[in-house]
């Protein structure tokens, strides 16, 4: 049995060579909370170790935004520095590498925040931010979203008495760190999305009908769309891999091509906020109805951000029968809780996933193609045991996809 030392230094290698792919020279920047810096320190031990000419570590502080919020008005919290725009210019024009730490440790801060204020500040990042997130979503630069293990979030997700150390060993099954080499455990992995992808691809779905005992939802699809998983192209021809760990196959939907409701089946993080059972209903694609039995607020708040905050720009599939759904946990990580269940996103989707992406270079036109455009991305889990998934191809077969919330392709 390895090491808690050998597990997280083969986790970070994995971010680097996998998640990333760095190549000598190329530079980093990661995003963390405070309480997992130390996580970070040790990721930039490994990218310098393997050339990075660069490593830059930023903090997300919870507790001084939750400050922040509590001291000022909406429209103070809309001030992010002009700076914060030349940093994300630089990086695309550099190409930097990025890496995303999930603010497990230290998200209990913005728990109970005023949801007006905390919409208005999040508003405000993704406003400053745009750019760059959309030339990410269009797998222009290489990034990776991950976690580290730290005794908050173990005790959340293992209960009071837990330990990191245990924690680890839960972990270690789903991240692959329990294998002789974990790089080619997840290069086999991401071989079998791909393959999952490509089947979907030629089957050429027009819609998708997911029903169970409390979701009746269908969702069409352009003729342009492509399913993707195990990892994504960059220009260079280099892959990345923007999740780890990552069990789904996704595609980006038509926005207005969506009718029904559904039901979320695990909480989720929205704005930095736990949000439980919520009850959507779509139609023409939009959000007309949210009910939510926890953060009804913040729901409210979450879809008044802009148009596109009401409909979807990603349908994800994963089995029930995932190493994470298998572990019969809530880990309160949008990043795992969201592998171990078929989820949708709503707000901005994917060009990457259309096969004229390159055409589509203004928001007007991704509009046209059917492609969401938003300053939001929140993937809400919809999966369950008794979900069955079928498809409608384009020459008019029915075929199933999934079977009681499992493949059957």
């Amino acid at each position: 049995m390895k090491t808690i030392g050998q597990m997280v230094e083969d986790y970070a290698a994995l971010i680097v060579h996998t998640g990333v792919g760095l190549y000598g020279g190329q530079c980093l920047q990661i995003k963390t909370g405070a309480e997992n810096y130390w996580f970070a320190q040790k990721i930039a031990e490994i990218a310098y170790g393997c050339g990075a000419l660069l490593v830059d570590i930023q903090i997300d502080d919870l507790k001084l935004v939750r400050k922040r919020i509590d001291a000022q008005n909406p429209e103070q919290l809309g001030a992010v520095p002009d700076f914060a725009k030349l940093v994300d210019y630089e990086m695309m024009v550099k190409d930097w590498a990025y890496v995303r730490i999930d603010n497990t440790e230290d998200r209990q801060w913005l728990e109970d925040a005023d949801a007006q204020k905390l919409s208005a500040y999040k508003s405000a990042i993704g406003r400053s931010g745009a750019l760059y997130r959309q030339s990410r979503m269009r797998n222009e630069h290489p990034w990776c979203v991950v976690c580290a293990p730290g005794p908050i979030w173990a005790k959340s997700v293992l209960g009071p008495d837990a330990t990191v150390e245990e924690f680890w060993h839960v972990l270690a099954p789903i991240l692959r760190l329990d294998t002789d080499d974990p790089a080619a455990a997840w290069k086999q992995h991401a071989g079998m999305l791909l393959e999952r992808s490509l089947f979907l691809n030629n089957l050429k779905i027009s819609t998708l009908h997911f029903t169970s005992t409390k979701t009746d939802l269908t969702i069409g699809f352009t003729e342009a769309h492509r399913w993707m998983g195990g990892g994504d192209p960059l220009p260079n021809g280099s892959w990345f891999m923007a999740n780890i760990p990552t069990e789904e196959v996704f595609t980006t939907p038509n926005r207005l091509l969506v009718q029904g409701h559904v039901v979320t089946t695990r909480p989720v993080s929205v704005m930095d906020s736990l949000v439980e059972d919520v009850e959507l209903e779509f139609k023409d694609g939009k959000v007309v109805s949210c009910k939510a039995r926890v953060g009804q607020q913040i729901m409210d708040r979450f879809l008044d951000t802009d148009e596109g905050a009401r409909y979807l720009g990603e349908v994800a599939l994963v089995g029930e029968d995932s190493p994470i759904a298998r572990s019969n946990r809530i880990f309160h990580s949008i990043l795992f809780d969201e592998n171990a269940s078929c989820h949708l996103a709503l707000g901005a989707g994917y060009p990457s996933c259309l096969a004229n992406a390159e055409q589509l270079s203004t928001d007007e036109k991704l509009l046209e193609a059917g492609c969401n455009n938003s300053l939001v991305h929140t993937d809400f889990m919809i999966g369950s045991p008794d979900m069955d998934i079928t498809a409608s191809t384009r020459a008019g077969e029915q075929v199933q996809i999934m079977k009681s919330g499992k493949f059957v392709i």
